[in-house]
Protein backbone atom coordinates (compact mmCIF):
# COMPACT_ATOMS: atom_id res chain seq x y z
CA UNK A 1 0.00 0.00 0.00
CA UNK A 2 1.61 2.92 -1.01
CA UNK A 3 0.55 6.65 0.07
CA UNK A 4 0.30 9.07 -3.02
CA UNK A 5 0.30 12.59 -0.87
CA UNK A 6 1.99 13.85 1.93
CA UNK A 7 0.46 14.65 5.34
CA UNK A 8 0.58 18.49 3.85
CA UNK A 9 -1.70 17.37 1.07
CA UNK A 10 -5.27 17.29 0.88
CA UNK A 11 -6.98 15.99 -2.28
CA UNK A 12 -10.56 16.02 -1.20
CA UNK A 13 -11.95 19.72 0.59
CA UNK A 14 -15.51 20.95 0.09
CA UNK A 15 -16.27 24.72 -0.41
CA UNK A 16 -18.99 26.96 0.31
CA UNK A 17 -18.35 28.81 -3.24
CA UNK A 18 -19.26 25.61 -5.00
CA UNK A 19 -21.42 23.44 -2.76
CA UNK A 20 -21.90 22.73 0.65
CA UNK A 21 -18.44 23.52 2.55
CA UNK A 22 -19.07 26.25 4.83
CA UNK A 23 -15.29 28.19 3.75
CA UNK A 24 -15.24 29.78 0.77
CA UNK A 25 -12.37 29.15 -1.42
CA UNK A 26 -10.67 32.33 -0.41
CA UNK A 27 -10.86 31.12 3.32
CA UNK A 28 -9.71 27.79 2.89
CA UNK A 29 -6.53 29.07 1.21
CA UNK A 30 -5.69 31.67 3.75
CA UNK A 31 -6.21 28.64 6.34
CA UNK A 32 -4.28 26.39 4.51
CA UNK A 33 -0.98 28.90 4.85
CA UNK A 34 -1.41 29.19 8.23
CA UNK A 35 -1.49 25.47 9.46
CA UNK A 36 1.19 24.74 6.62
CA UNK A 37 -0.46 22.96 3.73
CA UNK A 38 1.34 22.88 0.50
CA UNK A 39 -1.06 21.87 -1.86
CA UNK A 40 -5.25 21.82 -1.71
CA UNK A 41 -7.65 20.04 -4.43
CA UNK A 42 -11.49 21.74 -3.71
CA UNK A 43 -13.39 18.90 -5.05
CA UNK A 44 -16.78 20.02 -4.33
CA UNK A 45 -19.96 18.05 -5.32
CA UNK A 46 -20.98 17.16 -8.46
CA UNK A 47 -23.85 18.95 -9.83
CA UNK A 48 -26.31 15.39 -9.39
CA UNK A 49 -25.64 16.24 -5.47
CA UNK A 50 -25.97 20.30 -5.57
CA UNK A 51 -29.46 19.49 -7.38
CA UNK A 52 -30.54 16.66 -4.42
CA UNK A 53 -29.55 19.64 -2.05
CA UNK A 54 -30.83 22.20 -3.60
CA UNK A 55 -28.49 24.24 -3.64
CA UNK A 56 -28.39 27.47 -6.11
CA UNK A 57 -25.46 28.75 -8.04
CA UNK A 58 -23.34 31.00 -5.99
CA UNK A 59 -20.84 31.73 -8.35
CA UNK A 60 -20.01 31.87 -12.28
CA UNK A 61 -18.07 29.14 -13.53
CA UNK A 62 -15.22 31.19 -14.69
CA UNK A 63 -14.12 31.80 -11.59
CA UNK A 64 -12.27 28.68 -11.43
CA UNK A 65 -9.95 29.96 -14.04
CA UNK A 66 -9.88 33.63 -12.87
CA UNK A 67 -9.15 33.23 -8.99
CA UNK A 68 -5.34 32.77 -7.51
CA UNK A 69 -4.29 32.46 -4.86
CA UNK A 70 -3.08 35.83 -3.60
CA UNK A 71 -2.33 35.15 0.14
CA UNK A 72 0.86 32.49 -0.05
CA UNK A 73 2.16 30.21 -1.72
CA UNK A 74 -0.17 27.01 -0.85
CA UNK A 75 -1.08 24.98 -4.58
CA UNK A 76 -4.67 25.57 -4.60
CA UNK A 77 -6.29 23.46 -7.46
CA UNK A 78 -10.05 22.63 -8.28
CA UNK A 79 -11.69 19.31 -8.88
CA UNK A 80 -15.34 17.19 -8.30
CA UNK A 81 -16.65 14.59 -6.80
CA UNK A 82 -18.29 13.41 -9.33
CA UNK A 83 -21.82 10.98 -8.50
CA UNK A 84 -22.30 7.53 -9.59
CA UNK A 85 -26.14 7.70 -10.84
CA UNK A 86 -26.95 3.86 -11.48
CA UNK A 87 -26.19 0.52 -11.72
CA UNK A 88 -24.99 1.12 -16.05
CA UNK A 89 -22.30 3.08 -14.30
CA UNK A 90 -23.15 6.73 -15.32
CA UNK A 91 -21.50 9.58 -13.82
CA UNK A 92 -22.28 13.32 -13.43
CA UNK A 93 -19.08 14.94 -13.71
CA UNK A 94 -19.64 18.60 -14.06
CA UNK A 95 -20.60 21.31 -11.77
CA UNK A 96 -22.75 23.79 -13.88
CA UNK A 97 -21.86 22.21 -16.90
CA UNK A 98 -18.05 22.89 -16.10
CA UNK A 99 -16.09 19.44 -15.87
CA UNK A 100 -12.95 19.64 -13.98
CA UNK A 101 -9.40 17.98 -14.15
CA UNK A 102 -9.16 16.14 -10.94
CA UNK A 103 -12.24 13.81 -10.77
CA UNK A 104 -13.32 11.40 -7.59
CA UNK A 105 -15.64 9.09 -8.06
CA UNK A 106 -17.87 8.41 -4.98
CA UNK A 107 -21.34 6.33 -4.10
CA UNK A 108 -23.67 8.67 -2.75
CA UNK A 109 -26.63 6.18 -1.57
CA UNK A 110 -29.08 9.56 -1.74
CA UNK A 111 -27.95 10.61 -5.64
CA UNK A 112 -27.74 7.17 -6.56
CA UNK A 113 -31.09 6.41 -8.98
CA UNK A 114 -30.90 2.85 -9.84
CA UNK A 115 -31.07 -0.50 -8.18
CA UNK A 116 -29.95 -0.38 -4.84
CA UNK A 117 -28.61 -4.02 -4.86
CA UNK A 118 -26.78 -3.59 -8.29
CA UNK A 119 -24.85 -0.55 -7.10
CA UNK A 120 -21.49 -2.38 -6.92
CA UNK A 121 -22.16 -3.49 -10.36
CA UNK A 122 -22.35 -0.25 -11.28
CA UNK A 123 -19.41 1.12 -10.03
CA UNK A 124 -17.21 -1.27 -11.37
CA UNK A 125 -19.32 -0.49 -15.09
CA UNK A 126 -18.20 3.47 -14.12
CA UNK A 127 -14.65 2.49 -13.71
CA UNK A 128 -14.31 0.25 -16.96
CA UNK A 129 -15.87 3.00 -18.97
CA UNK A 130 -14.16 6.49 -17.65
CA UNK A 131 -10.96 4.73 -15.92
CA UNK A 132 -8.99 7.71 -17.98
CA UNK A 133 -11.16 10.28 -16.32
CA UNK A 134 -11.01 9.53 -12.83
CA UNK A 135 -8.26 10.17 -10.55
CA UNK A 136 -9.46 8.20 -7.58
CA UNK A 137 -11.66 6.20 -6.09
CA UNK A 138 -13.79 7.85 -2.93
CA UNK A 139 -14.60 7.10 0.44
CA UNK A 140 -14.81 3.23 -0.61
CA UNK A 141 -15.69 2.08 2.32
CA UNK A 142 -18.57 4.01 3.33
CA UNK A 143 -21.36 1.98 2.51
CA UNK A 144 -20.19 -1.33 3.44
CA UNK A 145 -23.92 -2.88 3.21
CA UNK A 146 -24.50 -1.17 -0.10
CA UNK A 147 -20.99 -1.54 -1.87
CA UNK A 148 -18.73 -4.56 -2.06
CA UNK A 149 -15.67 -2.34 -1.09
CA UNK A 150 -13.15 -5.55 -2.08
CA UNK A 151 -14.23 -6.08 -5.62
CA UNK A 152 -14.43 -2.25 -6.45
CA UNK A 153 -11.33 -1.51 -5.38
CA UNK A 154 -9.83 -4.93 -7.08
CA UNK A 155 -11.14 -3.31 -10.18
CA UNK A 156 -9.62 0.20 -9.68
CA UNK A 157 -6.28 -1.48 -9.26
CA UNK A 158 -6.85 -3.26 -12.59
CA UNK A 159 -6.75 0.71 -14.00
CA UNK A 160 -4.08 2.25 -11.48
CA UNK A 161 -6.53 4.23 -9.85
CA UNK A 162 -5.71 5.23 -6.06
CA UNK A 163 -8.15 4.76 -3.65
CA UNK A 164 -9.19 7.18 -1.02
CA UNK A 165 -8.32 6.69 2.60
CA UNK A 166 -11.19 9.20 3.55
CA UNK A 167 -10.34 10.17 7.12
CA UNK A 168 -14.06 11.77 7.69
CA UNK A 169 -15.68 8.11 7.40
CA UNK A 170 -12.20 5.94 8.42
CA UNK A 171 -12.13 7.43 11.85
CA UNK A 172 -15.94 6.95 12.36
CA UNK A 173 -15.87 2.96 11.36
CA UNK A 174 -12.36 1.76 11.35
CA UNK A 175 -13.15 -1.35 11.41
CA UNK A 176 -15.22 -1.25 8.11
CA UNK A 177 -12.01 -0.36 6.26
CA UNK A 178 -10.33 -4.13 6.51
CA UNK A 179 -10.79 -4.64 2.64
CA UNK A 180 -9.09 -0.98 2.35
CA UNK A 181 -6.25 -2.30 3.81
CA UNK A 182 -5.47 -5.16 2.37
CA UNK A 183 -5.85 -4.95 -1.10
CA UNK A 184 -5.56 -0.98 -1.78
CA UNK A 185 -2.56 -0.49 -4.11
CA UNK A 186 -2.20 3.09 -4.08
CA UNK A 187 -4.43 5.35 -1.78
CA UNK A 188 -4.78 9.08 -1.19
CA UNK A 189 -4.79 10.42 2.86
CA UNK A 190 -7.48 13.14 2.47
CA UNK A 191 -9.89 14.93 4.94
CA UNK A 192 -13.11 15.25 2.95
CA UNK A 193 -13.61 18.33 4.90
CA UNK A 194 -16.49 20.79 4.97
CA UNK A 195 -14.93 23.01 7.44
CA UNK A 196 -12.13 24.11 8.69
CA UNK A 197 -11.40 22.30 11.84
CA UNK A 198 -11.94 19.43 9.78
CA UNK A 199 -9.48 20.77 7.21
CA UNK A 200 -7.24 21.32 10.34
CA UNK A 201 -7.65 17.82 12.62
CA UNK A 202 -9.15 15.02 10.11
CA UNK A 203 -5.77 13.96 8.16
CA UNK A 204 -3.98 14.34 11.69
CA UNK A 205 -5.84 12.32 13.20
CA UNK A 206 -6.56 9.66 10.70
CA UNK A 207 -2.30 9.32 10.56
CA UNK A 208 -2.66 8.86 14.00
CA UNK A 209 -4.91 6.08 14.12
CA UNK A 210 -3.15 4.47 10.97
CA UNK A 211 0.43 3.92 13.31
CA UNK A 212 -2.06 2.60 16.22
CA UNK A 213 -3.23 0.28 13.87
CA UNK A 214 0.33 -1.20 12.54
CA UNK A 215 -0.03 0.55 9.17
CA UNK A 216 2.23 3.15 9.71
CA UNK A 217 5.92 3.38 11.32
Amino acid sequence: MKIINTEKEDYHVHSFTYSDGLATINEIAQYAGQIGMKKVVITDHSQATLDYLGLVKKVPKTIRTRWQNVYNDVEVTFGVEADLLNEDGDVCFDIAGDERDFVILSFHKNIFKGDMSKATEGFIKAIQRFHERINMIGHVCQQPRLIDSKKVIEEANKHKIPLELNARYFLKEPEDWKDFFENAEQIYVNSDSHTLVEFRDLRKKAYELLKEMGYLK
